[in-house]
């Protein structure tokens, strides 16, 4: 279904048991809801469950950037209101992580628990150096370009080598993006400054990190959770950048047993 909220149209999905305590998931740069497919079923039936797709990706408008993370916070906030949703535990996974950190800051008394997946809290040089790489490829050859590219961080090589389905699913993620919306949105990342300001978030949090992860490395993960007053940290291992959809029965589990602790 399409919302329109801080004045783009988005689509949801909205799925669970009315009713229940909500759970919004919070898609990375480059994919789309399905993101999320493996998590549907272990908690639909517990939980009232929106995911979306943000600006620019998946079947959601592409509005003019330039875009920010304080922007995406605010999109959430807005999806929320329109929706009539008072309150919900927040799961964001890379750009979603960021914006759960946003979301944190700026808007915590609408948050219930947060969860931080394969993400970071500032940028360093290699950093933008992928981000800038990245969105040259975009601007010369289109979002399409990446789905070769991509799978390469986002899991180990025994899975590009050994289970050829979840790679051709995340290349499927790629594809709906647009260009306008990549190239805003990963500049959207270049500022990313919250470390510092992260003892200010003292919402319950779940940080879940990978191993393998390249982009975002689990050193920096746990060096977020050092600086949150009431972090909880899970380190996958083995897993590349997309830990739900490598090792979906362990986040998962991971999920479960944080969501249980909130609703004691």
């Amino acid at each position: 279904m399409d919302v329109v909220a801080n004045g783009v149209r988005f689509n949801v999905e909205i799925e669970g048991a009315e009713g229940a305590p909500w759970l919004t998931f919070c898609n990375s740069l480059n994919t789309s809801l399905p993101l999320w497919d493996d998590q549907i079923p272990a908690f639909a039936d517990r939980y009232h469950i929106l995911r979306y797709d943000r600006r620019g990706h998946g079947k959601s408008a592409t509005p003019p950037g330039p875009y920010s993370l304080e922007g995406f916070a605010d999109d959430v906030v807005a999806i929320w209101d329109a929706l009539g949703i008072a309150r919900s535990h927040f799961i964001g996974l890379s750009i979603g992580g960021m914006t759960g950190q946003a979301i944190a800051i700026n808007h915590a008394g609408r948050v219930n628990g947060l969860v931080l997946a394969c993400t970071r809290a500032e940028t360093d040089e290699t950093f933008r150096a992928f981000a800038h790489k990245h969105v040259s490829i975009v601007e010369a050859d289109g979002p399409v370009a990446l789905s070769q590219i991509m799978p390469e961080r986002w899991f180990t090589p025994d899975v590009q080598r050994d289970r050829p389905e979840v790679i051709a699913r995340a290349k499927d993620l790629t594809r709906a993006t647009t260009r306008d919306g990549y190239i805003a949105c990963a500049r959207a990342m270049l500022p990313l400054n919250y470390l510092e300001r992260l003892r200010e978030v003292t919402l319950p949090t779940l940080l879940i990190a990978a191993a393998q992860d390249i982009g975002t490395p689990a050193a920096g993960m746990r060096e977020m959770a050092r600086r949150m007053p009431h972090a909880e940290y899970v380190e996958i291992d083995p897993s590349g950048h997309l830990a739900n959809m490598q090792q979906p029965a362990v986040f998962n589990g991971a999920l479960a047993a944080f969501l249980d602790k909130q609703s004691r």
